[in-house]
């Protein structure tokens, strides 16, 4: 049974674009290299345009990952790399991330 995990990263507006780039040079390539070995079954990254949270000052990101396996996602988490990129990426964040994950219960498509 696969998992899914979904993480809210909240980051302050006038670095938004900074972030997004900084995302896409340092963790997208490891997205890529973990999809290319089943290690990620799919990993979505999106900036947020509406929701519960309304507030302006803050930007909303959802990553959204299905992994096969708690094995998949601990040895994401374990990465070297990936330890030194959210170390990084807190510069961005005025407050930490809302984390949530699980076993896939259904899926369509």
């Amino acid at each position: 049974m696969s998992q899914v995990n979904v993480i809210v990263i909240h980051v302050r507006a006038e670095q938004a674009r900074e972030y997004e780039e900084f995302f896409g040079q340092r963790e997208l390539p490891r997205w890529r290299d973990y999809h290319a070995r089943g290690k990620f079954l799919s990993a979505r990254f999106f900036r947020s345009q509406f929701g519960s949270d309304e507030r302006k000052k803050v930007a909303k990101y959802v990553i959204v990952v299905e992994v096969p396996s708690m094995d998949e996602h601990s040895e994401h988490d374990a990465d070297p790399d990936f330890q030194e990129f959210d170390r990084l990426a807190e510069r961005f964040q005025p407050e930490g991330p809302m984390v949530y994950g699980g076993d896939l219960l259904h899926s369509v498509g």
